[in-house]
């Protein structure tokens, strides 16, 4: 599966809420999920719009499917998702968008928790870990153990940037 062919399936929807505890609901272009954990007084409202037709020239080139986490906080949003790993075992769904060597991700756990990993460069992956910087390191830690479930995930030869 190339990243500009992604499409979520409504397979993906089902897994995403159960993996997070959460039923989706279907809107017309979008799926949402409410996301709550009373103990930590904390919610997310993640929303996966999907097909989002970007103007101009972009439209041909990042992916239609933008993600929205609201927090009690704040509001993360990931552009062009291409991929996504519902890991029901960590209770965590990680989306994620690669292109031009560098991939980010934004992460949302069933204890309405959520974190964003920006422009890691794909040779950050390919490093020893405990070599990299204590800012980074955990981060790389946690999305390598993802790569691992990750199935096809690869840096396309030809997504270097433009000159």
């Amino acid at each position: 599966m190339t990243t500009k062919n992604f499409q979520f399936s409504e397979e993906d929807f089902d897994r995403i809420g159960r993996t997070l505890g959460a039923e989706p609901q279907r809107k017309e272009g979008s799926v949402s999920y409410e996301i709550h954990n009373p103990d930590l007084h904390q919610m997310v409202h993640l929303e996966i719009s999907i097909d989002v037709e970007f103007p101009g020239d972009l439209k041909d080139e990042i992916p239609g499917h933008i993600i929205t986490a609201e927090t009690n906080s704040c509001q993360l949003h990931l552009v062009g998702c291409t991929g996504l790993v519902a890991e029901e075992d960590f209770r965590e769904v990680i989306f994620y968008a690669k292109g031009h060597n560098v991939v980010n991700a934004l992460i949302v756990q069933a204890s309405a928790w959520c974190q964003v990993f920006s422009n890691y460069d794909r040779r950050l992956l390919d490093m020893d870990y405990t070599k990299m910087p204590r800012q980074i390191s955990n981060s790389v830690v946690a999305f390598l153990m993802a790569e691992g479930i990750l199935e096809g995930f690869e840096f396309d030869e030809d997504e270097s940037p433009s000159d």
